[in-house]
């Protein structure tokens, strides 16, 4: 059976000290009930400091603890949210951030996330320059929010030699966390502002699209996620229920994305056109009612939807195998009308609509090199009308086949 240590009180109080003598700032000794396995801890007491103070605070020995196997580590407080950077500067989500913790796969992201993948490197590279130089073992943590941490195997150990090698790995902690920072406010910095430069002229142009399209179809857009690696595309808009207002919204336009050279349009798939709430539209979505962008741009696919619970709170609800069969009724689309509809529009408003191989799904895409904005906004709301009255029409067609059957 494994020896379990076991530390004096006085001895985790001459820790709090000895981390208050270092950073000039409080510390709080972590409550038995909430050590979780381990023997003791003690962590940086940020409820007794101002707001403002703390944000410009010295994170890099956020918390010291010992696990039970003697082993006492110093811990950083998390320095960089992965999720949040990935959507805000590049729109990409990641599936599962765990795939950073293999150095491996930084390379494989780069040209997705580059700041991104430029900080965890000049965090490793300050780390390995200051665990040579201080002979300690620094290293990153990169689950969704990275932190750094550093340790060492006390048993054996007298209280006065723990508390030694407690200080010189805090003090390193320390240099670690003020380097690293000085590399994002110098070097990252200068990453961010020209990316945000680009970013901006990318957003403006994005809402401008999104503003025309909702112009001609009343229905919600909102900006796509990238989940792929090497896409290519550099931007997209998908439609959406955010409102819940009106299920008869037309979605002639559902899914816009640019690529390096080209913007392609999709409809939503003409399967969930007779779909009256949320339920209904998701089940069909789930029985197989895909269209373009599903799958690659959006965060969450269509397995809830909005109910209230028996407490009268608004809940996301999964949706059961069951209900999607019993909801997810697909319209049945006459592959030869959706045909003729396309080639209708493409004739009345000059642009070629055609019909996906694969789903009941209309697009259309033109080439964008050389092209000026004002020239792309117009070319996309020419083709978002042709594609908003295929939808039109293709409901109408719909309705009367229906009730010709009743």
């Amino acid at each position: 059976m494994a020896k379990i240590h076991k530390a004096t009180d006085e001895f985790v109080l001459n820790v709090e000290n000895l981390l208050e003598a270092i950073t000039g700032k409080p510390y709080g000794i972590v409550e038995k009930e909430h050590l979780e396995g381990r023997i003791w801890g003690v962590y940086l007491d940020e409820d007794k400091v101002k707001l403002a103070e703390s944000l410009l605070m010295n994170h890099g020995a956020q918390w010291v603890e010992e696990e039970k196997d003697g082993f006492i580590q110093v811990c950083s407080d998390k320095f960089l949210d992965i999720t949040d950077m990935a959507s805000d500067l590049y729109d990409f989500w990641f599936e599962d951030t765990d795939v950073l913790l293999d150095r491996k796969n930084w390379e494989k992201y780069r040209k997705e996330v580059p700041r991104l993948i430029a900080e965890l490197e000049a965090a490793e590279r300050i780390a390995n320059e200051l665990n040579k130089k201080y002979d300690t073992n620094i290293t990153i943590w990169s689950g969704e929010k990275p932190y750094l941490k550093t340790g060492f195997d006390a048993k054996g150990m007298s209280e006065d030699e723990k508390l030694h090698e407690i200080e010189r790995h805090a003090k390193t902690m320390l240099k670690m966390w003020e380097r690293r920072h000085k590399w994002v406010v110098t070097v990252g910095a200068k990453m961010y502002r020209k990316t945000e430069r680009s970013r901006m002229r990318m957003i403006k142009f994005r809402e401008d699209v999104i503003s025309r399209l909702q112009d001609i179809t009343k229905s919600e857009y909102t900006s796509g996620y990238k989940k792929e690696l090497l896409s290519e595309v550099l931007w997209s808009i998908v439609g959406c229920h955010y409102t819940k207002k009106d299920f008869n919204t037309n979605r002639g336009v559902w899914y816009v994305k640019k690529t390096k050279e080209d913007i392609a349009i999709f409809s939503d798939n003409f399967e969930t056109i007779n779909a009256r709430n949320e339920l209904e539209y998701n089940s069909i979505k789930l029985m197989g009612g895909v269209t373009a962008g599903d799958y690659e741009a959006r965060l969450n696919f269509f397995s809830y939807y909005d109910d209230i619970d028996e407490h009268g709170w608004n809940i996301a609800r999964p949706i059961t195998k069951q209900e999607a069969m019993r909801n997810g009724k697909k319209a049945i689309i006459n592959s030869k009308s959706l045909e003729d509809v396309a080639k209708q529009v493409s004739r009345e408003f000059k642009v070629d609509i055609r019909v996906m191989k694969d789903k009941p799904v209309l697009m259309t895409e033109f080439n964008t090199k050389g092209n000026r904005q004002q020239v792309k906004l117009h070319e996309i709301e020419r083709r978002a009308k042709a594609l908003a009255e295929a939808w039109k029409r293709m409901k109408e067609m719909v309705k009367v086949a229906e009730d010709s059957k009743a």
